[in-house]
């Protein structure tokens, strides 16, 4: 199965510059979980997951050691550092290390990564501009139509 078989055609982009606080008003307003990023002048410089902003709550140190970070509670301290975040710009927590798909992209390829590094939305680029989106829901339906569940 091709990316073109599966994609989401409605690119969800967010502007570098704005906000923390604004893109996860716009996961609730618009009820996604991540989004493309783009610079002023309209490229793609990354993405941005509900995981990023999630994990940059977490202290780099307790990050890959859960007893640490059970052991380190403290009551209050999420609501300070959604505080501390939430003013940060999308460009300080998007992720850069992301993989771009074309239309011919094998799903075998993107699934591999999304299991690698445990995405939530990749970007697809026809002649090098972005046309849509592959995110877990795109997966799920690829997963459904190779069971037969949906044709």
């Amino acid at each position: 199965m091709l990316i073109s078989e599966i994609y989401h055609p409605d690119p969800v982009t967010i502007n570098s510059e704005e906000s923390i606080e604004n893109a996860i008003k716009r996961m609730f307003d618009q009820v996604y979980n991540g989004f493309v990023v783009c610079d002023g002048t309209g490229q793609v410089v990354g993405v941005l997951s509900l995981q990023d902003i999630a994990a940059a709550t977490i202290p780099p140190e307790f990050q890959h050691n859960t007893n640490l970070s059970i052991a380190m509670y403290k009551k209050g301290f999420f609501q300070e550092r959604c505080i501390e975040i939430k003013q940060k710009k999308v460009k300080d927590l998007m992720r850069t290390d992301y993989i771009e798909v074309t239309f011919e992209t094998n799903i075998m390829a993107i699934t591999a990564d999304f299991l690698k590094n445990d995405l939530y939305i990749v970007p697809v680029f026809n002649q090098k501009k972005l046309v849509g989106i592959i995110t877990r829901t795109e997966i799920k339906k690829a997963l459904a139509r190779g069971m037969g569940i949906l044709a």
